[in-house]
């Protein structure tokens, strides 16, 4: 069976199940036409969280990564594919294999990637379809974009982070904020949940806002105060309760 979840797609195989996620980058990097100019190091690192972070939360493992890269493999595309390489390392996910292809037929003024994560996980360990009414939701990190995720890292939720929030028995359920910001994800889970949220958002806290490459997360937990805050040093701020 084939499901659609999210931005998910899960492929069912008895109890196991494989989850497929993908991200993409335009205009951002070193070449001449890019919009943001950053260096590939950060680019194969930020584009690569991103499709991660989305197996991660839902608690699945990952197995194989594809990186479509629209530059040439060298110098650029070799640059972005050893930054992916070390943040795998560093996050321990050694075991994932890594493929993908280059573009050598014409010249590239301007960075572009793709990439896709096929990952899996036990169906009875999947984070989905376990939210409650009387659970709490909260925001892990602060919706970034652009410039603002290079001037304030340690509002920005890392790889490493995501690990933990995919290995924390406390979490429910976790959405990445994306490009459409906070309310649209808590209407994503309004809608999944059928439950409505009592919410309780500090002013400070742009809902609308993009929340660029994964920067942060929305969780939901059982017990209002969270054990996690122990092990992700980034801000955890109260959205409210399902009611």
């Amino acid at each position: 069976m084939i499901e659609r979840y999210r931005d998910l797609i899960l492929i069912y195989e008895k109890d196991v199940a494989y989850v497929i996620t993908c991200d993409s980058l335009g205009s951002i990097g070193s070449k001449e036409d890019d919009a943001l100019k950053v260096d590939e190091e950060i680019v194969g690192r930020t584009t690569i969280k991103v499709a991660l972070s989305e197996a991660l939360s839902i608690g699945a493992k990952p197995l194989v990564i594809c990186d479509t890269l629209s530059v040439e493999m060298k110098p650029t595309g070799e640059k972005i594919i050893k930054a992916i390489e070390k943040e795998l390392k560093e996050n321990g996910l050694i075991d994932v294999v890594l493929t993908g292809s280059t573009e050598e037929n014409f010249p590239s003024t301007m960075t572009g990637v793709g990439i896709t994560v096929i990952s899996r996980a036990k169906v009875a360990d999947l984070k989905m379809k376990k939210v409650k009414k009387g659970m709490h939701v909260s925001l892990l990190g602060y919706p970034l974009v652009g410039n603002e995720v290079l001037q304030y890292p340690e509002a920005v939720l890392q790889l490493k982070d995501y690990v933990e929030v995919s290995n924390s028995k406390e979490i429910m359920e976790a959405i990445p904020v994306g490009s459409k910001g906070i309310k649209y994800e808590l209407g994503v889970l309004k809608e999944l949940s059928g439950l409505d949220i009592e919410t309780d958002i500090p002013e400070h806290l742009d809902i609308h806002k993009s929340g660029g490459p994964a920067t942060s997360c929305i969780i939901v937990h059982e017990e209002k105060d969270l054990s996690i805050g122990k092990l992700i040093d980034k801000p955890i701020t109260y959205i409210g309760e399902l009611v």
